[in-house]
């Protein structure tokens, strides 16, 4: 009786499984990620998940750092276009502050929220944090570059290092973690913070 021919293993698609994790994660939580349904999306055994993250840890890890790639890479694109675009300094202000608004807005606490499970979870994991690093370096030199251009244009002032800038945008606006937190916020609190973040980012960057 001839020999039956066995199939040819394939490597899963890791980055695939990462995207699915993540998008599961940004719609229900981690309490919402099954890995029975994971592994009937994928076609991957939970021991071949496991011993690719190391546990279920590791796999939600992996998760959020797409979502915190994804975040990231959405708003520094913007920003690059629209210091690419503006035609004047007024325009790049005015497209700032609606960017501003936007990014600023309470219902992108859970991406924050995401972002700072991704940092919490570097705490005696250097692997994970060694990911983590380049990740955000690679972010601020893509916006420190932007800033570059803005100043190239005639647009930013000059002074500040353009790295520290940068990563002081990216911290204001990791900072609504914070806000999104306290009761007693008066109805227009949004505007209030987009008229503050662009005092301060006028005294900083933008030129007169």
């Amino acid at each position: 009786m001839p020999q039956q021919k066995r199939r040819p293993r394939t490597t899963p698609d890791f980055a695939a499984i990462e995207e699915i994790v993540a998008n599961r994660l940004a719609a229900h939580g981690e309490s919402g990620l099954r890995i029975e349904e994971l592994q009937r999306a994928t076609g991957v055994s939970k021991s071949s998940l496991y011993g690719k993250y190391g546990g279920r840890d590791g796999l939600v890890a992996a998760g959020l750092m797409v979502l915190y790639e994804r975040h990231y890479r959405e708003t520094i694109g913007v920003i690059d276009e629209v210091v690419r675009t503006a035609q004047t300094r007024d325009e790049l202000v005015n497209r700032f502050r609606q960017l501003t608004h936007y990014v600023a807005g309470l219902q992108r606490t859970t991406e924050r929220l995401h972002r700072a499970a991704v940092l919490a979870g570097t705490i005696a994991r250097p692997e994970l944090r060694a990911k983590v690093t380049t990740l955000q370096s690679a972010m601020m030199e893509d916006l420190a570059r932007s800033i570059d251009l803005a100043r190239v244009r005639g647009f930013a002032k000059q002074g500040h290092s353009s790295r520290v800038l940068a990563n002081f945008i990216s911290a204001l606006t990791f900072g609504r973690i914070i806000v999104a937190f306290d009761d007693g916020l008066p109805a227009d609190e949004l505007e209030q913070w987009t008229d503050t973040a662009m005092d301060m980012l006028g005294a900083l960057f933008f030129a007169d």
